[in-house]
């Protein structure tokens, strides 16, 4: 079981999957709103909540790895679209999705588009969809090089003008700016190996950044990668995190009123933080 994090509007949406995928709406305090929804593949007999974002007509969009697809829900959980089709995920060319992992919202010269990430060694990782005629736009090009291939893509996110790539097989974050690749990031600071599972870009430039493995840990950078600081260690125990899947924030007056949510432990535990790294504890319950 894995675990995937969306807020929006206050609303913090909880996707994990074991087999059957369950999409959940909690506050930010922890309480259950309405009873979600869940879905599985018949085919398959198994989905997954590989990512999710919020559209603008609060159609829920969900990533599902198992039949590297994009599903579109309305907020009372019925289907309502579906984007890709069904091939295996080792096929790698322009508008197919392979195992999906992520999906973010953006909008670039006011034309909403979503933003795709897909595992593996692939050169068409990160693709940007159409969500109203569900077509393929464009593909990003790893480093600016048509030919070169994103490696273990873990994490997509969008902020204005920037997308940033979660790329734990090459351990960096790849930025782009309007689809073009703009830098790298690379913290040597870290000291550890940097394998990135998650990004949340802040709009003053920071990042907060979740790495996976046997180095989890939430980090704050700079906006060029610089670490800032550690919000939260490796551990098990409450304010650490083991395995973070994914990262979202809510920027709040200042440090201490931001929060910062964390799902870990392969999609078990939910904890909240601000961003000088204080733990507000975790949500008591994530049960469907």
């Amino acid at each position: 079981m894995q675990g995937s994090l969306c807020l929006h509007q206050g609303v913090l949406w909880v996707g994990r999957h074991e087999k059957t995928a369950h999409v959940l709406a909690f506050d930010l305090d922890g309480r259950r709103l309405g009873p979600g929804f869940s879905f599985r593949d018949p085919t398959r007999r198994r989905s997954a909540v590989a990512g999710l974002c919020i559209d603008d007509d609060h159609r829920i969009w969900v990533g599902d790895g198992p039949t590297g697809q994009l599903l579109g829900f309305s907020i009372f959980g019925t289907e309502i679209a579906r984007l890709g089709s069904e091939h295996g995920s080792e096929m790698d060319y322009a508008g197919h999705l392979g195992h999906v992992v992520d999906v973010a919202r953006g909008e670039q010269r006011e034309r909403a588009y979503l933003a795709v990430a897909s595992r593996g060694s692939r050169r068409h990782a990160i693709q940007r969809f159409d969500p109203e005629k569900g077509v393929f736009l464009e593909s990003l090009r790893p480093l600016g090089d048509p030919q070169d291939r994103f490696r273990g893509v873990e994490g997509v996110a969008v902020l204005g003008r920037n997308t940033y790539v979660s790329e734990a097989g090459a351990e960096r974050i790849q930025v782009f700016r309007d689809a073009d690749f703009h830098f790298a990031i690379r913290p040597t600071e870290a000291r550890q190996p940097f394998r990135p599972t998650a990004v949340a870009p802040l709009a003053d430039g920071r990042l907060i950044v979740t790495t996976g493995a046997e180095h989890s840990s939430l980090l704050c950078l700079d906006s060029s990668g610089q670490l800032l600081g550690v919000l939260a260690p490796s551990g098990r125990a409450e304010g650490c995190v083991f395995e973070p899947n994914d990262v979202v924030v809510e920027e709040g007056s200042d440090d201490r009123h931001a929060r910062v949510i964390a799902i870990d432990c392969d999609g078990d535990r939910v904890q909240i933080f601000n961003l000088l790294g204080q733990c507000y504890g975790q949500f008591e319950s994530l049960s469907p």
